[in-house]
């Protein structure tokens, strides 16, 4: 995931940057996302959890959720991401929003928003949210089939207006598969016209409910003319909307050689890459379950390497460190692309293409990789 606006220049999430860099440089986690619950009330086609109703027998409880926090709070990570399925489903939410925010962490939600009105959006704003990602993936009717549940894109509308009001930014996260990618530029639209501060876009990963469909994925010609679009976007000094991609690291070398081309300066985005690679997976992000399961990505929720019940926050950084050493192959190998530690490809796509739990490999190559080869050897 990179911010692109904030990586090259100055947006919305540089702040953020540059508490990510300094908590990468003391050796803690540079960023957390905490899947509270497996739980969700929708039933999204794509989803990479296959979350259900349905809670893991081992949830953590409500007392080990709170140890985590302290643990967190002593370890020095600098922002938590609080998600799901759909974290305000978990029975002891607000307690675990109120103890994160009362530890001094900065917390972000990730939610689907059905559970928001302006009481609860004020209550997030009282408790130090000041981003909230939500999904949207196409008008009303289609999204509502997406997710499985009438009138959910309604709810998201009247959500986003809420949080609005009550100061909390919004992020718009899109899912892009074939299905999906012709309403690519109206959610952007969309976005914008609710005041939103970004968008997330996503490359569709295929785990959960989703495995088997890589088919369903975008074109390379797809992506790189969305690319363009970015480029004209964040070339605009005028225009300061955010765009974060993921799931597609090549995205960001491709966008790169476009702005130098207009004749900006890149070189902070550059320097930034050489500390946080494109995929951030060994970069000091770490994505915990919930049971407790350190995992590299959320991405990849049977990939896990520890418990944090049973390691440290240093523990679990420093296993997580190690997957950055690690020798690409392939087209991914710094042999074969002049972008290889700045990009690193997709490690989750790698992971779940060789044979995920069943054996498979993180380190071979990215096949979604959106660059043309001659590209890749030439910085």
């Amino acid at each position: 995931m990179a911010h692109v606006r904030s990586l090259f220049f100055t947006g919305a999430a540089s702040q953020s940057e540059s508490k990510a860099q300094e908590a990468k440089r003391l050796g803690r986690p540079s960023s957390l996302i905490w899947n509270i619950t497996n739980r969700c009330n929708l039933l999204c086609d794509h989803c990479y959890l296959g979350a259900d109703t349905r809670a893991k027998p081992d949830q953590l409880s409500a007392e080990a959720a709170f140890d985590m926090i302290d643990r967190m709070h002593q370890a020095g990570v600098p922002v938590v991401f609080l998600s799901g399925g759909e974290p305000m489903m978990h029975p002891h939410f607000w307690q675990i929003l109120e103890r994160i925010n009362a530890a001094g962490l900065r917390p972000t939600i990730s939610t689907n928003c059905t559970f928001i009105g302006p009481d609860s959006a004020a209550r997030l704003a009282a408790n130090g949210v000041r981003f909230v990602a939500t999904s949207l993936y196409g008008p009303r009717d289609f999204h509502d089939q997406m997710v499985g549940v009438a009138g959910t894109y309604d709810t998201i509308i009247a959500a986003i207006g809420h949080l609005r009001a009550a100061g909390v930014k919004v992020v718009i996260k899109i899912a892009v598969s074939q299905s999906t990618y012709p309403y690519l530029y109206d959610l952007i639209a969309l976005a914008k016209q609710l005041d939103c501060a970004m968008v997330y876009v996503c490359d569709l990963i295929t785990a959960g409910r989703s495995a088997g469909e890589d088919d369903q994925r975008i074109s390379a010609a797809q992506w790189r003319d969305f690319c363009d679009f970015i480029v004209d976007e964040v070339a605009d000094p005028d225009n300061h909307f955010e765009y974060d991609i993921g799931a597609i690291p090549s995205t960001i070398p491709y966008i790169a050689r476009g702005l130098k081309a207009r004749g900006l300066d890149i070189s902070k985005g550059i320097e930034r890459l050489k500390i946080f690679s494109a995929c951030p997976i060994g970069q000091g992000h770490m994505t915990i379950n919930s049971q407790g399961g350190i995992m590299p990505c959320q991405f990849a929720q049977d990939w896990t390497l520890g418990n944090i019940h049973e390691l440290s926050f240093a523990q679990a950084t420093s296993r997580l460190a190690e997957l950055d050493k690690a020798v690409l192959e392939g087209q991914c190998s710094t042999d074969e692309c002049a972008y290889s530690r700045l990009c690193r490809g997709c490690r989750v796509k790698a992971y779940h293409r060789t044979g995920g739990s069943c054996g498979g490999n993180p380190n071979a190559a990215d096949i979604t990789c959106i660059l043309e080869p001659c590209e890749r050897t030439h910085t």
